[in-house]
Order: C-alpha cells, then sequence, then structure tokens
C-alpha cells in the first residue's frame, strides 16, 4: 500500500472511529431524558434506576484494558466493527424487556461494545499522526462526544415525547447498523502501527507494566473526579434536577443540562492550546477542578433559570480540561502502550462514574419526603438533589489535591515517556 492510500486509510479509520464514538454516547446518555419512563415502566426508584443504567459502566470500565490490549496488538478493524453490533444488541434488548435484571444485562452489552470507541479514537490519532498534535486530536475527538451528549439529550426527548422511548431506541439501533457496515467496509484489515513492528511483548508483560505506573493510575483518578459533572450530573441526574428544580419539563431541562455539553465542545481544542501554552497540562487541570468546584455551588442553589444556562456553560468549558489527562498517561508510557495506557486511564475515569450515579441515586432515596406522583413514582424535592449533588464539589477538590502529586511532561511538543 502506497504512503498516500496509507495516510488516507489512517484518516477514514479515525474518522469512522470518532463517528462511532458520538453513537456511543448518545446510547449513554439517552436515559436521562427518560428517567420518569423507566422508573413507572420497572416500578423502580431512583437508587434502583441509577444501578440499572450504571451497568454501562460496570463492562465498560472493566474492558478498558482489553481493549487497550487489543487495539496496540491487532488494530481497529474488527474491534470497532463488532463492538458496534454488540452496542446495538445491548440498546435492542434494554428497549424489549421489562424484566429488570435483563435491562441490566443489555445496559452490560452497550457498555461492552462502547469500551473501545473512546480509546480507539486516541490511539489511533497516538500512532498515526504527530505526536506534538495529539493534545489536539484528543480535544477534537472530546468534542464529537459532547455533539453525541447533544444529540442524547434534547433530540432524544424530542423523539420520546413523540414516539416514544422504546421507539426512540429502536431508531438509535438502526444506525448503529449503518455505522458498523461502515466499519467493516472502510478500515483495512490490517493498520501498521509505527514502532510496533520489533515489540514483541506479550499482553500480561504490557498490562503489568501499565498498572504499575503511578502516574497513569493518578491522572486517571483525577479525570475521573473532573468527569463526574459529565458522567453522574449531565449524563443522569440534571434533567431531573432541572425539572424539580424549576417545575419544566424533560425538553426543557435537556436544553440546560445540553448546555454544559455545548461549553465542553467549545471549551475542547482551547483548553489543550491553552495548556500548551502554559507548558503544564496539570497547571491546566488544577485551574480547572477549582473553578468548577467553585461553579458547583451557585448552580446547586441559585434560583434565576437564565443563571443557570451560564454557570452550566462555564461549568463545561472547564470539564474540558480532563481530556488532557489522557495525554498525560500517554506521555509516561512507550509508544507500543499508548492504546493501554489510555484504556487503563479511560478505564479509572469510567469507574468513578460506575460508582457515583447509584451513589447519588441512593443519596436521593435517603431524602426523600415520602410523596408519591399519581403514576406511583417518588417525588424527589429539590432539596434532594441539592444535597446530593454537593458530593460533585467536594471531589473536584479532592481531584485537585491528587493532581499536585501528577507530574508534569517537560517537553510537551516531543514528550517522551518517563518509563
Amino acid at each position: 500500500m502506497s504512503e498516500k492510500k496509507s495516510s488516507s486509510s489512517s484518516r477514514i479509520t479515525w474518522i469512522i472511529a470518532n463517528i462511532f464514538y458520538l453513537y456511543e454516547v448518545i446510547l449513554r446518555v439517552s436515559p436521562s431524558v427518560m428517567t420518569n419512563d423507566l422508573m413507572c415502566h420497572y416500578d423502580i426508584t431512583t437508587g434502583m434506576l441509577g444501578v440499572m443504567i450504571s451497568f454501562f459502566y460496570y463492562s465498560y470500565t472493566a474492558l478498558q484494558i482489553p481493549c487497550g490490549l487489543i487495539l496496540d496488538k491487532l488494530g481497529p478493524r474488527n474491534l470497532i466493527g463488532f463492538s458496534v453490533i454488540l452496542s446495538t444488541l445491548g440498546s435492542v434488548l434494554f428497549a424489549l424487556t421489562r424484566n429488570i435484571v435483563i435491562s441490566e444485562f443489555g445496559r452490560c452489552m452497550v457498555g461492552a461494545g462502547a469500551a473501545c470507541a473512546f480509546i480507539s479514537c486516541l490511539q489511533i490519532a497516538s500512532t498515526v499522526f504527530s505526536q506534538k498534535y495529539f493534545a489536539l486530536f484528543a480535544g477534537i475527538t472530546n468534542m464529537m462526544g459532547t455533539l453525541g451528549a447533544l444529540c442524547g439529550g434534547f433530540p432524544v426527548a424530542r423523539s420520546v415525547n413523540a414516539v416514544g422511548w422504546r421507539e426512540t431506541i429502536f431508531l438509535l439501533a438502526g444506525v448503529g447498523v449503518v455505522i458498523a457496515i461502515a466499519a467493516f467496509a472502510f478500515i483495512p484489515k490490517v493498520m501498521k502501527i509505527p514502532g510496533n513492528e520489533a515489540v514483541h511483548n506479550s499482553f500480561g508483560n504490557i498490562f503489568r507494566k501499565v498498572i504499575r505506573n503511578e502516574q497513569i493510575i493518578l491522572s486517571g483518578i483525577v479525570g475521573g473526579f473532573m468527569y463526574l459533572a459529565v458522567s453522574v450530573f449531565s449524563e443522569l441526574w440534571a434533567v431531573s434536577f432541572f425539572m424539580a428544580k424549576y417545575g419544566i419539563t424533560n425538553e426543557h431541562a435537556s436544553l440546560v443540562s445540553s448546555i454544559l455539553f455545548i461549553g465542553f465542545a467549545i471549551g475542547s481544542i482551547p483548553m489543550a492550546v491553552i495548556a500548551k501554552k502554559v507548558n503544564g497540562y496539570m497547571k491546566t487541570i488544577r485551574f480547572s477542578c477549582i473553578c468548577m468546584a467553585a461553579l458547583f455551588i451557585p448552580l446547586i442553589y441559585v434560583e434565576n433559570i437564565y443563571a443557570s444556562f451560564v454557570i452550566v456553560f462555564l461549568l463545561g468549558i472547564f470539564t474540558a480540561a480532563e481530556v488532557l489527562v489522557f495525554t498525560c498517561a500517554k506521555n509516561n508510557e512507550s509508544p507500543q502502550n499508548a492504546g493501554t495506557a489510555i484504556a487503563f486511564s479511560n478505564g479509572l475515569v469510567m469507574l468513578a462514574g460506575s460508582i457515583f450515579q447509584p451513589v447519588l441515586g441512593m443519596m436521593l432515596d435517603l431524602f426523600w419526603t415520602g410523596a408519591i406522583s399519581d403514576r406511583g413514582v417518588r417525588i424527589y424535592d429539590v432539596s434532594c438533589y441539592q444535597n446530593a449533588i454537593l458530593t460533585l464539589p467536594i471531589c473536584l477538590v479532592v481531584a485537585y489535591i491528587l493532581s499536585l502529586f501528577v507530574k508534569e511532561t517537560i517537553n510537551m511538543e516531543e514528550a517522551e515517556p518517563t518509563r
């Protein structure tokens, strides 16, 4: 294959991987605009709903390392293609059943299929494009995920209200089929990874090397606490919170929540540029942690919905700095293990979401006043949400403290791994 064709196929592969990531985020966040329908359908509380939805994260997190190892060794074609199919089948199963155990298994399938989406984008970017632009490509991928979150908000809410939540999921499954066909049709069977020709490390050696790297562990935990603004707040509880706080519909509440994703998209690339300008990924992350913690307090208690729009937008911009933790992880490992390093870090980020989604649901149950709707669903007043969401700024303060122990990469344009 000529260099030109190889370069072209690499770009196509990266584009398809990003489209898959966008699709995966839609599947991930879509339950946030279906909470009342799901609670009524399964006759469950918010705590039980949080556990059911978080099954996505259990499989997603558990498969990060295996997906990273497969990407580093075998390439993206079959992994992406079959992963899209798995997510699509999981979505259909989730929509068809009335059994909560089967629905949890469906969400688990969606998470398992989605496990390779984000790391595929970053691994491809780290191996086929210039290293000095990695943070920029990571920012673009972040932006694609944000577009997915936006599509999973207001548009999905409109569809749910128009045709029903099950029918909406079936429509999304159809989109997945198209993406799977594109993956098998246009991604090369074999993608050469520069520098991997002479590497013969076993899966076990790569795995042990990565999980013993304390810098990757710390950066992943910091990223996880920062990403709670997305994985816990916006993806699950924000719509219900704004509905309770302002007495608005799920469509309008999803618009407020979507503002965070707009800020996240807008901030993704500038955060990478700023980090290079100040010569510090961690400096940017630390500043963002403090700003995010400070913004959550007025967001929880402010009474003006328009002020909430502004605060949520700013919160999204600072949350975008979270993607820099993957650059820190990549720069602290050898190029041949980039996919595994990114995957492990991403697994820690998503682990935080899998823990705190049900935790906030359980806290809502703890503060529940006993009110029941006509449909037999528990009603949570705004004070319940305020008390539960206070957990998030506390986590951000912890993230700031932990970030003090993460080392900066000295030369950010041509960074060498520290080990």
